[in-house]
């Protein structure tokens, strides 16, 4: 049988407790049983044997077979019973208090009448559970803890279920009294993290040890600290769950940070508000209120200004400003970010952090680069670890440590190149059925949005935030809308949806007016589809469609680029897109093009509505067909 050393924790727990009582509520401590507080102990003595025979003989008659579960055993033979096991349970039974629960409630029947279908063995076990337990708790806030027979583990220990009768939610599970036992100890400090006054030799202690982390963590000391902060927060120490909540929140995308939505504190309107706001509307909330603060006269004024926040983040118009040399690098990364290069962004970002300054003591990192609608996507868990690594806030290491290693992604990358649009986007949501673009050399993409918008740059959108525009899912009222952005020299206009229609009769050839005085490339996909064309100067040079079994080409195609060359099958683009993925390939190497991956999967663009692809007379000019047979082609859509 394993044998439990009872006396240190129960020891430690009554000093502990006796201390924090002491300071935190004087005259209360004044209250206390006058034993309890001389002997600075909350238990009793030590079980009588006669009596732990006596219980032993008790379970029998109550039908259950078996010893005492070991944990409990060994805790009555040092102390009878005890006081204040946690917040909520003010006296624990001893021997002689231990008795059958009854289930007054006739809870097993509520339970066993929940139970689905097909339930889990731990469901039909926390069914039965009511109706065979043991009541351990004598005096208690509408707590009952009970002690399962029923539930028992290879080692003899039997598990323990706390039920707060208020709580409208299911028991919570310990696997044994000393699991049990441990929670309510850790449970006294986290209730009492929260009062002000509670204070003791171990509080003091971890506040220090949170300081040291605090600082640690600005160095990059990012584990060890989080270690710390994890066993300080698990004692209730608010300090602790401030500082790891930031780190959490780059570490996960998301997250809350327990800050007093106070507008005129720098840190929660600057940090703390935009984080809330984006997974808020991340989620779909319809409520503002949560993001706004407490509804009452004494906020108004805050949320008056938590609005303004709100409202720009919603319209993807809001922009994150930090302090210092790192808020300069946001400003540039933020501009980089707006057309694709969110690689050029990142490394901007992560070259300015050992210049971060945070708003005060409690700041450790610039979460709310979170909440920006372009550099928000910017920041994956993996570059938000990156940063946490990398001293800041004046904590630079010293010149003989050894210097951080470059992160992979923090170092100019090759091009992506355009043979990645075949690749399947594991984000389920992200289904690209089709997807066409012009890439126009040369031009900014202010330009190329005059030239090819029928209206201003919209607000920045990821692929799957579309749906949500007006007429979201009805294009063919809206027309066309691409998404602009430039890299490496060239400007692009990128669209994809379900089956856009195409029609290479009524073609409108959006690269040749978009070539003048520059070159233009246009590439049109969809299965069983692959259209390029090249335009110089306001003319287009060359272009092929291969249409299931149908080609046409034009102009002076060059061999790399050729439609048999890339598309050898007579029956059309291969199904696993290998030959799609060749054609683009040839196309980024003979142009040197490039779309930014990341970006367009992940990223936000700024939103065009665009001239028609598709017109509605014949307008395409003189194909020479090559091979035309009938096939079938993608189905029909009236989107231009």
């Amino acid at each position: 049988m394993k044998i439990f050393e009872w006396g240190p924790l129960l020891k430690r727990w009554s000093e502990e407790w006796l201390e924090a009582q002491a300071a935190e509520d004087p005259e209360e401590f004044e209250e206390l049983d006058e034993d309890m507080v001389r002997d600075r102990w909350l238990g009793f003595a030590p079980v009588d044997p006669g009596r732990l025979t006596a219980l032993e003989e008790r379970l029998q008659e109550w039908g259950t077979a078996g010893p005492l579960p070991p944990s409990l055993r060994s805790f009555l033979q040092v102390s009878d019973g005890w006081r204040h096991a946690g917040g909520f349970v003010y006296l624990l039974a001893g021997a002689d208090g231990i008795s059958r629960y009854g289930d007054p409630h006739d809870l097993a029947g509520l339970y066993g009448r929940n139970l689905d279908a097909d339930p889990t063995e731990a469901e039909v076990r926390q069914a039965g559970m009511w109706g065979r337990a043991l009541q351990l708790s004598l005096d208690s806030d509408m707590t009952d803890v009970l002690l399962d027979p029923g539930d028992v583990g290879a080692d003899g220990e039997w598990a323990v279920y706390v039920y707060h009768g208020w709580s409208g939610e299911r028991p919570t599970r310990y696997e044994s009294f000393r699991a049990f036992m441990e929670a309510m100890y850790q449970e006294i400090y986290r209730l009492g993290g929260g009062h002000e006054g509670f204070e003791n030799g171990v509080t003091r202690a971890l506040d220090a040890k949170v300081e040291e982390a605090r600082i640690a963590c600005l160095r990059g000391e990012l584990d060890e600290a989080l270690a710390v902060f994890r066993e300080a927060g698990d004692l209730g120490r608010p300090r602790a769950e401030l500082l790891s909540a930031q780190l959490r929140a780059l570490l996960e995308g998301s997250g809350w940070v327990p800050v007093d939505p106070r507008m005129d504190d720098p840190m929660y309107a600057g940090e703390v508000l935009p984080l809330k706001v984006r997974d808020h509307l991340r989620h779909y909330g319809r409520d503002d209120s949560f993001v706004l603060g407490p509804a009452s006269d004494d906020w108004a004024a805050d949320r008056e200004r938590a609005k303004v926040v709100l409202e720009r983040i919603r319209a993807r118009t809001y922009e994150y400003a930090a302090p210092g040399p790192f808020g300069h690098a946001v400003k540039e990364a933020r501009e980089l970010a707006r057309w694709g290069d969110t690689d050029g962004a990142w490394r901007v970002l992560v070259a300015a952090v050992p210049r971060w300054e945070p708003y005060g003591a409690d700041h450790v990192a610039p979460f709310g680069l979170l909440g920006d609608p372009l550099l928000g996507p910017v920041i994956t868990p993996e570059r938000g670890r990156r940063l946490l690594t990398t001293p800041r806030a004046g904590q630079a290491k010293t010149a003989s440590a050894p210097a951080l290693a470059p992160a992979h992604d923090a170092v100019v990358a090759a091009p992506d190149g355009l043979g990645w649009l075949t690749q399947r986007n594991p984000r389920a949501e992200l289904r690209r059925d089709a997807y066409r673009f012009v890439l126009v050399e040369g031009i900014s993409p202010e330009e190329l949005a005059e030239r090819f918008g029928t209206g201003p740059l919209g607000p920045p959108a990821g692929e799957t935030e579309l749906g949500g525009f007006p007429f979201g899912w009805q294009r063919e009222e809206r027309g066309p809308t691409a998404r602009v952005g430039a890299l490496n020299g060239w400007s692009f206009g990128f669209d994809s949806n379900r089956w856009p229609g195409f029609d290479a009769a009524r073609l409108t050839h959006p690269g040749t007016e978009l070539s003048r005085g520059t070159r233009a490339l246009t590439v049109w996909w969809a299965p069983g589809l692959f259209h390029f064309a090249c335009a110089e100067d306001g003319e287009q040079r060359y272009a092929f469609t291969v249409h299931e079994t149908e080609r046409h080409r034009t102009g002076a195609i060059p061999a790399a680029l050729a439609p048999d060359h890339l598309f050898p099958d007579p029956v059309g683009p291969a199904v696993d897109r290998s030959d799609e993925t060749g054609a683009l390939d040839e196309i980024a190497k003979a142009f040197g093009v490039s779309l930014p991956r990341f970006a367009l999967d992940h990223g936000r663009l700024p939103t065009l509505p665009t001239r028609p692809w598709i017109s509605s007379q014949v307008t395409a000019p003189d194909y020479r067909p090559t091979e035309r047979r009938t096939g079938s082609g993608p189905p029909p859509s009236r989107r231009s």
